[in-house]
């Protein structure tokens, strides 16, 4: 989310409570087990309930929406189509802009038949109006699952606003409700045709007109194709009757087909009475004759009249379908006899797979064979027309043929629970490593990089979610919190806030199963930061309530706890889940906040851990909290406790300290040395740092509030040490400082805010003595940091505090730079109105300050702003300043940046040779200057604006 990704949490079906728990309302509702290996069964695959003799039961989460661009013909996978000349044109009439009409094709057979081609002529207009350029807002495609067993199981509006959204390239972030998300949808048709950029919309395999009234444009600017077995009457709509093939059309594609399979043959000319038979009982339908041309290229001695007669067998055995199922039926049944052994069990078990397709790698570890050979048995099984190929080592199976595959492998009584098993820790293994590769612990076995990992959790989002449901249901209830933790980890990323919530929510309830009281705590307080972030603070609190009450539970654990370092291990959790429930509720929560602390105490007591103590924290006065402050344990917490045995002296009242600035530095020494005593899993952890924190706080209450400017220089040094306190704090972060602008921070969204709170007392320190300078520099680190970590909402509150500070100094060009970078923050978080804000106020002070490269900075962040505002004609004038202004400056890579955004200004409005000729310049800066980040990053940026292939 990322990205907002295609990759939307699907609704979830409610239920009864799984069973009691002071998280309970905080967990997603709805069933994770159902009588997993209960006979009669059925194994769920891509959004569908699929029926087997043998077998478990899976319940989806809810109907997965996968939205695909269409490409064009040139770049689409080759595939034979003819034998539809008239219908194609009459498509492609009505798919033209230039002509008047409303825009909607239903491709309908007659009811309840199927393989009649309708999907590969809907593909074939699509791709072909694309490659004419006709769509320059966008043209996708999604299937809507209309037929599917279960009619609960089929995608519906509410279902694709947000994935269609994102396919479209809506940059903001969508709705939490569907009705939100619907409103936005149709806005942004509606700027696409104010723009006049039209869209095309493919919605396949529909049954009824609930799966797409709400979909439909409302502008005649756009196109909608709609395929259905039915007859779909909407207003405005012209349909096309697809039936079968002519006889002269069936035999075309025959021949086409295999001479694109096995090319300079000759079989179907001197055998020209078999090849009709041939296709006389296929049906002339064009997926029974796939099939059959498919045998004909793998057996060269095979006649079609010889295939003819196995074909009139089959379809003798087949008497009780009607003509087109006996037809599609037999073909299959030819098809999967002429299978090797290794062929047909691979065929059969592909329909395990839980989502809508299977990478290679992921089918090697379903059939349990290396990759090499994995990878030839589904090219012949391609080959063979039983699955197609949807993308590089990408594969799918069309519905009629895994439905078949699904009653083959009831039939034969194959190991589907094997198979799943394997199938699941493939997902979890990967998941992991991309969780690792997010979290910035540097290259993965399976990821070299955080977007090889963001790509991979993109391409199979619908599979990992239906994977934590099918691992749930096969008894691995660790493996569905493991996959799950990927996809919260991916939308914290991304700050896909409404998708982060529902799966840390899904998250609670397979912890719950697992009986994993960190991973549960863990789950909670990503419910608890979602909510946070996305600005809804009165849940946030309330789910901080609910984590807090939940370490009862963990700490009656640690308790029970057979192993030391078990023990630990939970408390350790406890004591950074009341520091993170505590951020939230302060004073609210005060009485149960000491009891929590108090219980840990005493189960460390009791357990002689004594480092827990000192993650806790020494004595010391209370302190207001809040949520930029940390809350540090108050003095009737230790009670009988002992404390730890090193400490500065308690300080006498203040008339009795002949220099308290003196003890103030004494308290900031003790700081740093208690910093310096953890390892930095530690003593940077919110628990571990406690210690630390509390004696900076200490110095800095000595510090007084109404100084005398001629006393300011007495406190400077205590100052300086509580500015080295935070930046040792924040250095001790467990990210690599040398590993460049690709290295990814690993501070969560929780323990962040308290790195920050730690810079906040040495601001304070340095507001009381008047030095405002120091301030922005403190504001300023602080920002950069939380930038780089990923956290842009912290990273703009701290550049607009520095950009406060500095217009109260009166420091134009510092302020300039601070309200450039905010902008560009909130560029980041999708905040496009407040990104130009900023933006417009930057320009005319850093132009003031005679700073072209600055100044031009920000008015490519203006025009990116613009641009995803619907804005283009001002998105062109701020990106041709940002151009000229980055140029005269010789900043090379702002340059490189300015022109990716004046190239889709440009395109925007209608000058696309203008377009390339400035994205090839981007293109050659960024290759000149060979930057490890500068480089990739463009071409991909190129790549996906379709400037740069490959």
């Amino acid at each position: 989310m990322s990205e907002r990704e295609a990759a939307e949490g699907p609704p979830i079906p409610p239920a009864p409570p799984a069973g009691p728990g002071p998280e309970a309302d905080f967990a997603a509702p709805g069933p994770v087990r159902l009588d997993a290996f209960a006979p009669g069964g059925r194994v769920y695959q891509a959004a569908r309930d699929l029926y087997v003799s043998e077998g478990h039961h899976v319940r989806p989460a809810g109907p997965l929406a996968v939205v695909e661009p269409v490409l064009p013909t040139d770049e689409a996978a080759a595939e034979v189509f003819v034998g539809r000349g008239t219908e194609r044109r009459e498509v492609l009439a009505v798919l033209d802009p230039a002509h008047g009409a409303t825009g909607m094709i239903v491709a309908s057979s007659v009811a309840g038949l199927a393989g009649i081609g309708k999907t590969a002529l809907a593909r074939s207009c699509a791709a072909e109006a694309v490659g004419r350029g006709w769509y320059a807002g966008g043209a996708v495609f999604v299937d809507l699952n209309g037929y599917a067993r279960d009619p609960a199981d089929q995608v519906m509006p509410e279902h694709v606003f947000a994935p269609m959204l994102h396919a479209l390239g809506f940059r903001g972030r969508p709705a939490d409700s569907p009705a939100g998300q619907a409103a936005q949808y149709h806005r942004m048709l509606a700027d696409l045709a104010a723009e006049g950029r039209p869209v095309l919309l493919v919605l396949d395999n529909a049954s009824s007109t609930a799966q797409i009234s709400a979909l439909m444009p409302r502008s005649r600017a756009h196109r909608t194709l709609i395929t259905s077995r039915h007859t779909l009457v909407t207003r405005g709509s012209r349909t096309l009757e697809l039936g079968a093939l002519s006889p002269a059309g069936a035999r075309a594609l025959v021949e086409e087909q295999l001479e694109f399979l096995s090319p300079g043959g000759t079989r179907t000319r001197q055998d020209a009475t078999g090849t009709e038979r041939l296709c006389r009982l296929c049906g002339h339908l064009p997926l029974a004759l796939h099939i059959a041309t498919a045998l004909l290229a793998r057996d060269p001695d095979l006649t079609p009249s010889e295939l003819a007669d196995e074909l009139a067998r089959a379809r003798h055995k087949l008497d009780v379908l009607d003509d087109g199922e006996r037809a599609v039926r037999a073909a299959f049944e030819l098809s999967y006899r002429r299978l090797t052994p290794q062929q047909a069990r691979m065929f059969r078990l592909l329909p395990v797979n839980p989502g809508p397709h299977i990478a290679t790698d992921a089918v090697a570890r379903l059939v349990d064979l290396p990759d090499d050979r994995a990878v030839g048995l589904i090219r012949e099984l391609a080959r063979a027309h039983v699955v197609e190929r949807v993308g590089n080592g990408v594969w799918r199976q069309h519905d009629l043929m895994r439905a078949y595959a699904i009653e083959l492998l009831g039939r034969h009584g194959d190991n589907q629970g094997a198979a799943s098993n394997r199938l699941i820790e493939h997902y979890i293994s990967l998941a992991a490593d991309a969780m690792s590769a997010l979290h910035g612990e540097g290259p993965t076995p399976s990821f070299a990089t955080v977007e090889a990992a963001l790509a991979w959790c993109d391409r199979e989002h619908p599979n990992l979610q239906a994977a934590t449901s099918m691992a749930a249901t096969f008894g691995d209830d660790d493996g569905a919190l493991r996959i799950q933790e990927t996809l919260v980890a991916v939308y914290a990323h991304r700050g896909q806030t409404a998708e982060w919530e529902a799966a840390a929510r899904m998250a609670v309830r397979f912890a719950r199963e697992a009986k994993d009281h960190p991973g549960r705590s863990r789950a909670l307080h990503q419910v608890m930061v979602a909510l946070e972030r996305g600005g809804r603070q009165g849940e946030a609190m309330e789910a901080a309530g609910v984590l807090l009450r939940f370490q009862q539970v963990v700490i009656e654990a640690a308790s029970l706890a057979e192993h030391p370092l078990d023990c630990q291990r939970l408390l350790q959790h406890a004591v950074a889940a009341v520091a993170e429930s505590g951020r939230l509720l302060g004073e609210r929560e005060d009485r149960l906040l000491h009891t929590r602390r108090t219980d840990i105490a005493r189960v460390a007591n009791a357990r002689h851990l004594d480092e827990t103590f000192r993650e806790i924290g020494p004595r010391a006065p209370r302190h207001p909290a809040g949520p930029d402050t940390e809350d540090i344990p108050g003095e009737d917490f230790w009670g009988s406790v002992p404390r730890p045995p090193r400490r500065p002296p308690e300080p006498a009242a203040e008339e009795e300290v002949p220099d308290v600035a003196l003890e103030a530095t004494r308290w900031a020494r003790e700081a740093l040395e208690r910093l310096s005593e953890h390892s930095p899993g530690g003593a940077h952890s919110v628990a571990g740092a406690a210690p630390a924190q509390m004696a900076a706080r200490r110095a800095l209450s000595l510090i007084p509030e109404d100084l005398r400017p001629e006393d300011a220089d007495d406190w400077r040094g205590v100052c300086a040490l509580l500015a080295r306190f935070a930046a040792a704090r924040l250095a001790g972060g467990p990210m690599s400082r040398d590993a460049g602008r690709l290295a990814q921070r690993n501070w969560s969204w929780g323990v962040l805010p308290h790195v920050a709170s730690t810079y906040e007392i040495a601001v304070q320190a340095y507001r009381r003595v008047n030095d405002a300078a120091a301030q922005v520099r403190l504001y300023t680190d602080l920002a950069e940091e939380s930038f780089q970590s990923g956290a842009y909402p912290l990273a703009a509150k701290y550049r607009l505090a520095a950009a406060g500070i500095a217009e109260a100094m009166g420091d134009e060009e510092g302020q300039g730079e601070a309200l450039s970078a905010a902008a560009h923050a909130h560029l980041l978080l999708a905040n496009h109105e407040e990104a130009a804000r900023f933006a417009e106020r930057a320009f005319p002070l850093l132009t003031a300050a005679k700073r072209p490269g600055p100044a031009g900075r920000a008015l490519t962040t203006l025009a990116n702003a613009r641009y995803s505002l619907n804005l283009p004609a001002r998105a062109l004038s701020a990106a041709l300043g940002a151009e000229a202004l980055t140029a005269s400056a010789g900043d090379l890579p702002g340059r490189t940046a300015a022109l990716l955004v004046l190239g889709l200004a440009q395109r925007a409005t209608d000058r696309a040779k203008d377009s390339s000729a400035s994205w090839r310049t981007a293109l050659h800066i960024a290759r000149t200057l060979d930057d490890p980040y500068l480089t990739p990053s463009t071409e991909s940026f190129l790549k996906s604006v379709g400037h740069l292939r490959g």
